[in-house]
């Protein structure tokens, strides 16, 4: 039990220091953020940093990293709820928009924060952990193809079709406006547009 609480007390403190990293990255940015600023903002010792992570850099790695896993394995957890294409399509899309929604600071760092040094040090696994989402997502999508409830098309179009609608208009809320009205009735037209795109028609 003793080294239960131990394992829980260290994943605390990487989450903290991964927290206080956040914040700092979104508002100073890769460059302008400290080493010290982060130990001050997260309350971690040296000791403890260099314990979890290894540099700057690597924080700002595990942090694209960790955010993009949580999403995909949401993402994926969503879907498998539907067995019904279109509930999954227009399940697909709300979830995306709500995701935003209920982590603004962890989207905005995900589509906007990830500067050319921290993009090479996290560019291994992020393919990685794409390549398994992505095929988590045809193996979905084959069975409804396979039922001719949505279309058969190159692979490559999915994603586009599907998510892209929606991911475009998350990075300009982001960005510019964080009404959760104009989410919401975003959600409202996305979803079943991305439906109408992918369905069989027929």
């Amino acid at each position: 039990m003793e080294t239960g609480v131990r394992a829980r007390s260290s994943q605390q403190r990487q989450k903290t220091i991964l927290d206080a990293a956040l914040v700092l990255l979104l508002e100073k940015g890769f460059g302008a953020t400290t080493l010290d600023q982060i130990l001050e903002r997260s309350g971690a010792s040296v000791g403890s940093f260099y314990h979890h992570f290894k540099s700057k850099l690597d924080v700002a790695a595990a942090l694209y990293l960790t955010i993009l896993e949580s999403y995909q394995r949401a993402f994926v957890t969503e879907l498998r709820k539907h067995d019904d294409a279109r509930t999954g399509i227009e399940g697909g899309v709300r979830h995306h928009l709500r995701w935003v929604t209920s982590a603004p600071k962890a989207a905005a760092y995900l589509t906007h924060c990830r500067e050319p040094e921290v993009a090479e040090a996290s560019e291994a696994r992020a393919q990685e952990l794409n390549r398994a989402f992505f095929e988590q997502l045809i193996g979905w999508l084959t069975t409804h193809i396979s039922a001719k409830t949505i279309k058969s098309l190159p692979v490559e179009l999915y994603h586009p079709l599907w998510i892209g609608p929606a991911d475009e208009f998350a990075r300009y809320w982001l960005a510019d406006s964080r009404s959760k009205k104009q989410l919401l009735m975003a959600e409202s037209v996305l979803a079943p547009a991305a439906w109408e795109a992918l369905r069989e028609h027929g």
